[in-house]
């Protein structure tokens, strides 16, 4: 920047709370001169812009910085804007250009997203005033025929019937005319041109502010004590440390100027803003809320359960007095049954349980209720003995099974109110051995919204390859694993990144675990020959482009699937194997043809579910001889080196958990994915095409660039996901 001339003795200096001015009276404007010159949008607190040339390496200083008025009519010299009144700063360069600059994507997709997004902003003025509850869609629908009969504006016809005022319309008018539809962002994630996480990045340069993934920080719980819970649910915020000079903010939009206000208002001291995907900060502001239940549930609960065994053992009481035996006339339809069986649900939704075990014990020993959280059951509750036909036949009702069948097992559903949301549970009854004792087992099934795939865990070579294959217009695609290993979820993910208005989906699911608009999901019922094999048939009849079918139970289903992916469409499914490679030469021993096989296949990903080192108590600690043995003899030398970095046992640094307050004093919260992907290349298709062997299959692909699931498992314990042990548990099995 230049010196400062003699003709800054005639300049007025003005200052408020966020910016210093020097305004001209006379004197020529000094020329610019910045090595490194950045032209920005400068948003101050209370809701001022200003356009600015600066120098691009000082705009993050601590205190603040210099600029110069990118108009050459303003009335100012020099600006001087104070850190602690910018609320964001903007590359006035265009979003669709960055992402251009980048290679996120090419020119001729900017102009796809941008035709979209204008045809998102011609809001009609009707769909505004019904919004806006002035008027109902009906008497729009009135409005708008009587419009096509005499030719006049939908506003001018709604006030003329009286279905709205002048200043109603005023008024809409006005939110039309500010309403620009989506930004362009928005437009190509939904296009599926460009990935959210690639989009925000790009956000991050534009608006000079860090980009993290939430789910690689350290969380200071701390932090969210510094806002109140209301501002961090209204703005989907994350507050992610605190010291006592700053609060560091996750944010979703930098150009939201009330979170700023607010939350400099809440917090006396600076705010330091880093930018995270709008997915990652839902999930995590919902988990942030489930724990904060869950301590508030943990107070109540032992009272609530209290309560309940007090009104059962009361009434158990009045039934003995009457000389009637309890287990066999105690009503499933009483109102302590009902609050009882309602209140596992409830407490198991909350805690993030997947799976609820009801289980009896016969008639003197108590009723166990056990959750499954993460892959491991534990206790919750006993109840007494003379209740447990009353709580199996309570959930029959509400599954609508027959209650007085309990000698062969029953399946069935329930779809469960929350205060919040409605759940769906799997239920299943089992007769076990004891006087007359049945089994219930429930599974909550999993979020009715699918993950994005980038919040799935995957290496960067696994992302890139999937994404990759699942935009390819046929093939196949299978995901594999064991039992409640997460196929399903993958499945959906992959679904909902190619869900798109020009493509046509189709899945056939036993159960319908997941919902997405979009999708046309079908239920398979095997009692009454709807299969998944007939499913794909009728798909086939439907015009389809992309196929899901829940898994390739038999030689008839996987026949058909590799008939339709070599026929035109893109075709996904699942199946019970150990690894990548096992699933060729096992798909291959139900006599499929080999050279139709190995010409479909596109991908094998298979999967485990390993435990989450908690993100709060985990320490680092160097890993012994053992384990540096282990690791050299899963990955060899060269590989160790190159893809680890390791090259003597004293570089091997591993995690553990310490346990604390949020896992319970276990060390672990939460599931981490593990993945070994398969991407079908010339040479494997010919070792297909030639019977080879599942260890010559997985030595091509290895040779490709996989890694393996023990590979995988390795590289995210030695990143603090998960702990050895944990990893060995899940990949031996």
């Amino acid at each position: 920047m230049t010196k400062p001339s003699a003709c800054t003795l005639h300049i007025a200096a003005e200052r408020i709370a966020y910016v210093a001015f020097h305004r001209l009276e006379g004197a020529a404007r000094p020329k610019i001169m910045f090595k490194d010159p950045e032209q920005l949008r400068v948003h101050v607190g209370g809701g001022q812009v200003f356009e600015v040339v600066t120098s691009a390496s000082r705009v993050n200083h601590l205190l603040g910085f210099f600029a110069f008025p990118a108009d050459e009519d303003s009335p100012y010299e020099q600006f001087y804007f104070y850190a602690s009144g910018v609320n964001a700063k903007e590359n006035t360069t265009a979003l669709g250009e960055l992402l251009v600059r980048v290679g996120a994507l090419d020119a001729t997709e900017v102009k796809t997203g941008l035709a979209a997004q204008e045809s998102d902003r011609k809001i009609p003025i009707g769909e505004i005033l019904v919004q806006q509850n002035k008027v109902s869609a009906d008497q729009v629908e009135e409005a708008a025929q009587a419009q096509g009969r005499k030719r006049l504006r939908i506003g001018e016809v709604l006030v003329e019937q009286g279905l709205a005022t002048e200043a109603d319309v005023e008024a809409a008018l006005d939110a039309q005319r500010q309403r620009r539809g989506k930004r362009i962002g928005e437009v190509l994630v939904e296009l599926g041109v460009v990935s959210e996480i690639a989009l925000f990045r790009v956000l991050a340069r534009k608006f000079h502010m860090p980009f993290i993934d939430l789910d690689e920080v350290d969380v200071n719980p701390e932090a969210a004590r510094a806002v109140t819970p209301e501002t961090i649910r209204k703005f989907r915020i994350m507050p992610l440390d605190v010291t006592a000079t700053t609060l560091t903010v996750a944010i979703k939009d930098p150009l939201n100027t009330e979170v700023h206000d607010v939350l400099r208002f809440q917090f006396k001291g600076r705010i330091q803003e880093v930018l995270a995907t709008p997915s990652q900060l839902d999930r995590f502001v919902e988990q942030f809320f489930s724990v904060q239940d869950e301590e508030i549930d943990e107070v109540e609960n032992s009272e609530e359960i209290k309560q309940i065994l007090a009104m059962l053992e009361a009434e158990s009481d009045d039934y003995a007095e009457d000389n009637v035996t309890p287990e066999v006339d105690f009503d499933e339809s009483d109102s302590a049954i009902v609050r009882l069986v309602n209140k596992i649900i409830r407490d198991a939704y909350r805690r993030g349980v997947s799976d609820i075990h009801i289980e009896p014990n016969g008639p003197k020993r108590p009723v166990t209720v056990r959750f499954r959280t993460d892959g491991e059951c534990s206790m919750y509750q006993k109840f007494p003995p003379q209740f447990r036909h009353a709580i199996s036949a309570r959930v029959k009702i509400m599954s609508e099974l027959d209650i007085s069948e309990r000698r062969k097992p029953q399946d069935g559903k329930i779809k469960f109110r929350m205060p919040e949301r409605e759940i769906e549970l799997r239920v299943a009854t089992i007769p076990t051995s004891g006087d007359g004792n049945e089994d219930v087992v429930m599974r909550i099934l999993a979020s009715s919204e699918p993950l994005p795939l980038d919040a799935m865990g995957f290496a960067e070579r696994n992302m890139r390859e999937l994404k990759r294959i699942i935009e390819r217009p046929y093939g196949l695609i299978l995901v594999v694993g064991p039992t409640g290993s997460g196929k399903t979820t993958t499945l959906h993910s992959c679904l909902g990144h190619i869900n798109r208005v020009d493509k046509k989906i189709w899945t056939a699911e036993d159960p319908v675990e997941i919902s997405q608009a979009g999708l046309r999901q079908v239920q398979v019922k095997k009692d009454i020959g709807f299969t998944f094999a007939a499913a794909m048939r009728a798909f086939l009849r439907a015009d389809p482009d992309v196929i899901m079918i829940g898994e390739m139970r038999d030689h008839e289903t996987a026949h058909t699937g590799i008939e339709a992916s070599l026929t035109g469409h893109l075709v996904l499914s699942t199946l019970h194997t150990n690894s990548a490679a096992e699933t060729i030469t096992r798909l291959l021993d139900m006599e499929l043809d080999p050279f139709s096989f190995g010409d479909a296949l596109l991908g094998v990903m298979a999967q485990r579910l390993g435990k989450r080192l908690c993100s709060k108590c985990r320490v680092q600690y160097l890993a012994d001889e053992t384990d540096y043995a282990m690791v050299l003899d899963v990955f060899g030398e060269q590989a160790m080196a190159k893809r680890l970095g390791i090259t003597a046992p004293e570089q091997l640094m591993l995690w553990r958990g310490t346990g604390c307050g949020r896992c319970g004093g276990t060390g672990y919260k939460g599931r981490v994915a593990i993945h070994e992907f398969l991407v079908t290349t010339d040479e494997i298709k010919a070792a297909v095409q030639g019977k080879a062997s599942a260890e010559r299959i997985k030595e091509l692909a290895i040779e490709g660039g996989m890694t393996t699931l023990m590979m995988d498992g390795i590289e995210k314990a030695i990143q603090g996901k998960t702990t050895l042990d944990k990893v060995m548990a899940v990949c031996n099995a």
